[in-house]
């Protein structure tokens, strides 16, 4: 009996049946080889214990002999080696390399399961959505920033453990926190990106179906008054710099909360006799370039800041392209913090009598669209000027007369400045009662 050899084993030709050749020096190691021209290594062995009438010979196949992932000689050698050690110590190779793949197919199947349990859960499924469905959006920011806040009490939970219950307490716990309107809106927010989970069958049903809203809303039709308007603008005096310069840009220009916060520098054109504030396409709303004239107050409220400058790729200082801004990175935030401190302030001024109803900074652009109404400016103007679009001024008439009401605007623009002017004349006493509705 000789040695086997790579020669010997390339060789081996297929017989009728199959037969094996035995490895001189390497007990129980055999080359195997089959009718069909397959070849394997095998290792002989008597069954340590075998009873009577049990089977005592056992040929367990280490692997293939040829082709593609087939042991070499080496290996299939060191591989009955181990198994003679086995059974120096009474354990069985086949039994053993059994009990090994039942290890190892468990361990993949739990691997296999918990890589699916953290797919599924919230956290990762909301990112999934948010790179799929959401980035890209005008609103991406703020509804990544509602979903990840408020839905974070879920993020290690499957997504498919959320139940109605689940949904019905988180919007109650919102509400509960005096988040009412939020709460709404997660219940619709969360609610679509649930129907999302369902079209994609990670979710039987959507938990939020069929819920309840917080509150009824009613659309919004607060117009602050001109005594209002003069207690806020004297309240505004008393914010913090970059604040104070963004709630009076907000109000002498009417535009959107996000529209001035985000404001760079690359979209003004300061000049003395025309100012112009040209808010891209992408950052506003309808997703058309807007050209908001600047009155000579808004301008210089503007050409007042700071210029912010940051560390550039280069490792170099250069100027930041935001106007508003404290880090020179991120546009303005914060601003539940900077109302409240700015409500403080209005309620000390209109004294403790005083019934002042609730106030948000969009009910600017309805204030300054009916006191502009007021101060007979023309309602397209005014339409043109808040950046609507109506059905006279869609489509191709829109790209047209994108310039056409340029002076309207810069004229109604200072007409709405100068009367905020004249609210915010000094008057006898630091405290102004508010007129009592009739």
């Amino acid at each position: 009996m000789a040695a086997l050899s790579a020669y010997s084993i390339n060789s081996a030709k297929p017989k009728a049946s199959r037969y094996a050749v035995a490895d001189a020096g390497h007990p129980g190691l055999r080359l195997m080889v089959y009718p069909s021209g397959e070849k394997a290594f095998g290792f002989r062995y008597a069954r340590p214990g075998a009873t009577e009438g049990t089977k005592k010979d056992v040929l367990m196949v280490l692997g293939p002999a040829a082709g593609s992932g087939a042991l070499t000689l080496v290996q299939a050698r060191e591989m009955a080696s181990a198994a003679r050690r086995q059974l120096a110590t009474g354990e069985d190779p086949a039994d053993s390399r059994r009990q090994e793949r039942a290890a190892t197919a468990a361990r993949i199947e739990a691997e296999q399961r918990e890589a699916k349990r953290r797919d599924n859960l919230v956290e990762a499924v909301l990112a999934r959505y948010f790179r799929l469905k959401v980035d890209g959006m005008k609103s991406a920011y703020e509804l990544k920033r509602l979903l990840s806040v408020e839905l974070a009490p879920w993020a290690a939970r499957r997504v498919d453990s959320i139940s109605r219950a689940d949904a019905i307490k988180l919007i109650d716990d919102i509400a509960e926190r005096g988040r009412k309107v939020t709460a709404n809106r997660v219940r619709t927010k969360a609610g679509t990106f649930f129907s999302w989970c369902r079209s994609k069958a990670l979710v039987e049903a959507n938990p939020f179906a069929d819920t309840e809203p917080a509150v009824a809303e009613k659309s919004r039709d607060r117009v602050l008054s001109d005594d209002e308007l003069r207690l806020l603008t004297k309240a505004m005096d008393s914010a913090p710099p970059l604040w104070r310069a963004f709630f009076r840009l907000a109000l002498l220009t009417g535009q959107r909360r996000n529209e001035v916060a985000g404001m760079q520098w690359l979209e003004l054109n300061l000049n003395e006799t025309a100012p112009v504030w040209t808010i891209p396409a992408a950052r506003t709303k309808n997703g058309r370039e807007h050209i908001v004239p600047l009155s000579p107050q808004a301008a210089t409220i503007i050409r007042g800041l700071p210029r912010i400058q940051i560390m550039g790729k280069s490792g170099k200082l250069k100027d930041s392209d935001l106007v508003l801004t404290t880090t020179g990175v991120t546009a303005l935030g914060g601003f539940s913090k900077a109302k409240g401190r700015l409500d403080a302030a209005f309620r000390e001024l209109a004294g403790e009598d005083a019934e002042i109803k609730q106030w948000q900074l969009h009910d600017f652009r309805r204030t300054m669209a009916t006191s502009m109404a007021r101060l007979r400016v023309d309602i397209v103007v005014i339409e043109k000027v808040l950046n609507h679009v109506s059905g006279t001024m869609a489509g191709v008439a829109g790209v047209y007369q994108r310039h056409e009401y340029a002076d309207e605007k810069q004229a109604a623009m200072i007409v709405w400045a100068n009367h905020l002017d004249d609210l915010h004349a000094p008057q006898a006493s630091n405290v102004i009662p508010l007129k009592k509705e009739a």
